[in-house]
């Protein structure tokens, strides 16, 4: 992208954010509209499906974008943090890359893995899910788990590579589930309508989808 096209999108979108809380009114309906997106998407993360029960406990879950992974992380109350993590209220992902414009998010709750149990005995479910963390970014290079802030207002480059965490030191002691957890985020990442369902520990939500139901549901009900 060039320097003037930065500019000219920075532009329309400052526009467009200006025009939707234009006044008290406009601004009231436009958080209250964001709120019920993140709040229906958090639901379709971590609740209860028509198949499936909801996702609590520990998991690894990612961000795409239309071009591509954007980020992975990981957590021991899943339930807690995928229902807010489209809300963005402890998590600065959704402050830099709003949910509206999210491909799919991918979430495995990898303690029902058949293959979790030796790994949590061994190591603990922290560090496992630390590790698991750890494997997938290596593997994958999300754009958000690149480079860390730094004091100065610019970026300092992650080598996961070379990297002593706790996460990285217990990665190769848990290759089978290691694989396994590889095995289904693969599935899920490419999961399509009318592909065969999924493992009950895994899911693919598609942010747009949502918004898509909610426009519809909002003209039906106007």
């Amino acid at each position: 992208m060039s320097g003037n096209s930065f500019h000219e999108d920075f532009d329309r979108w400052m526009t467009g954010l200006d025009s939707l809380t234009s006044t008290r009114e406009a601004s009231d309906e436009w958080r209250r509209y964001r709120y019920a997106f993140a709040h229906r998407l958090g639901t379709e993360l971590a609740g209860a499906t028509e198949t499936n029960p909801p996702v609590v406990g520990s998991a690894v879950y990612g961000i795409w974008l239309r071009w591509g992974l954007l980020y992975v992380g990981q957590t021991t109350d899943a339930f807690r943090r995928l229902r807010d993590l489209p809300v963005g209220e402890s998590h600065h992902v959704a402050n830099t890359f709003p949910p509206e414009i999210w491909d799919r998010v991918v979430v495995v709750n990898w303690r029902l893995a058949p293959e979790a149990d030796p790994a949590v005995t061994s190591l603990g479910e922290a560090t496992v899910g630390l590790a698991l963390e750890h494997a997938l970014q290596l593997r994958v290079q999300p754009l958000a788990n690149s480079a860390r802030r730094t004091t100065d207002g610019g970026w300092r480059p992650i080598d996961r590579a070379r990297s002593r965490s706790r996460g990285a030191v217990a990665a190769p002691k848990i290759r089978d589930l290691a694989t396994a957890v590889r095995q289904v985020w693969d599935m899920a990442a490419h999961h399509e309508a009318g592909d065969p369902p999924l493992p009950a520990w895994a899911r693919c939500v598609r942010p747009r989808e949502v918004l898509a139901r909610m426009r519809a549901e909002n003209g039906r009900s106007g």
